[in-house]
């Protein structure tokens, strides 16, 4: 057991000084998955998922110690999977789409354009959600309610700060 984890706790040295030699970039999605490193948050930071891994890691050597088989068999699964996940993040991480270097501006009435299509098409699926013949699953409907009045307020800001160009320009 101490040898496998002796192999455990070089896999995760070696991961840290490949993130350490690894350039960072700034992404808008995730890496992983949530449940993985337990986090919902956008982390570009490498070194946040391998301080997960460690903790995953301290976590296993303290229920080994307890000798507790049902958390040393979730948290070994666990860790595997975080350790194979950074690994390949790492090996793909060139391959990664990099931040575009010219981002393409849109004009307000673009992007009011852009929501109202946004709004409509949540509009439809309202619809036809109520129209289903299944059951009514009344916690969709409340989801596309939120996405709809946040949908309209950010129509409605944009249309504010339409109407303030149009006086600013008078």
């Amino acid at each position: 057991m101490a040898n496998l984890l002796t192999t455990l706790k070089n896999q995760i040295d070696q991961l840290e000084q490949q993130i350490n030699l690894v350039n960072e970039q700034r992404f808008q999605e995730p890496y992983f998955d949530e449940q993985l490193f337990q986090t919902n948050k956008i982390v570009t930071d490498k070194t946040f998922y391998l301080e997960k891994i460690k903790q995953t890691y301290h976590a296993l050597v303290a229920n080994i110690k307890s000798e507790k088989i049902e958390q040393i068999t979730f948290l070994s699964d666990t860790l595997v999977n975080q350790i194979t996940a950074l690994t390949r993040e790492l090996a793909t991480h060139d391959l990664r789409k990099k931040e575009p270097k010219h981002v393409i501006e849109e004009t307000l009435a673009q992007k009011h354009m852009r929501h109202l299509d946004y709004l409509r098409r949540l509009q439809e699926m309202k619809y036809e959600l109520e129209l289903s013949p299944e059951v009514i699953n009344q916690s969709k409907i409340a989801a596309l309610d939120n996405r709809i009045y946040r949908c309209e307020q950010a129509i409605k800001k944009i249309e504010f700060e339409m109407e303030s160009d149009i006086n600013d320009f008078q």
